[in-house]
């Protein structure tokens, strides 16, 4: 019997929400700061634009009931709204920026942390990460650093981020309607998921 692709996602679930877990964890013991270090006030500055949005809607919600009320008409409720953010711009233009390159700093530390994590962690286990056993599978094949780095890295984390998801619904694609149930990952990196103690082809 062939592997589901309900089997394979769980297992590979498995092995992913640890580790993204424990990146949680440091950013939010160490890491964070270490991402803050070049916005001094970071804090501050969050906590004065978060009260700036809160006045934002207040003032945009009293427009709206204004225009619901018939009290000023579509074109002066545009005209405001469009004046209120122009002028919200104007005072957090940079306060945006800060933010901006902090939520990058974040996204690149998960990214390039989960990718090294998850490399060393399957190189570390051969390939029989504790997901595939717990889902009682096993990864057979050609199974070396370099066929590891193909699958897990380029051909799995990149190849799903850079075709932004589409990668995903290709895999899923290729295990549902092909017979050999194989992904892009399996064939360019000549391996592949089977039940424990079954052998390939079958």
């Amino acid at each position: 019997m062939k592997v589901s692709f309900f089997k394979r996602s769980l297992a590979y679930l498995l092995d992913v929400i640890p580790i993204l877990f424990v990146l949680s964890i440091l950013l939010s013991l160490f890491v964070g700061d270490i991402l803050k270090n070049p916005y001094p006030d970071y804090d501050q500055e969050l906590a004065i634009y978060q009260e700036n949005v809160d006045d934002y809607y207040a003032i945009l919600d009293g427009y709206y009931q204004d225009l619901t009320d018939e009290v000023i008409t579509e074109d002066t409720y545009n005209s405001l709204s469009a004046d209120l953010r122009e002028d919200f711009t104007v005072i957090n233009g940079d306060t945006e920026t800060i933010i901006f390159s902090y939520y990058t700093a974040v996204s690149m530390y998960f990214l390039i942390s989960f990718l090294v994590i998850k490399y060393f962690y399957v190189l570390l286990m051969k390939g029989q990460t504790l997901g595939l056993k717990m889902m009682q599978l096993q990864l057979a094949g050609r199974i070396t650093w370099f066929s590891l780095l193909l699958r897990e890295v380029f051909w799995r984390e990149v190849y799903w981020l850079f075709t932004f998801s589409i990668g995903l619904w290709i895999d899923l694609a290729m295990i549902i309607f092909t017979n050999k149930k194989r992904t892009l990952r399996d064939i360019f990196s000549d391996t592949h998921i089977i039940h424990q103690g079954t052998s390939y082809p079958f």
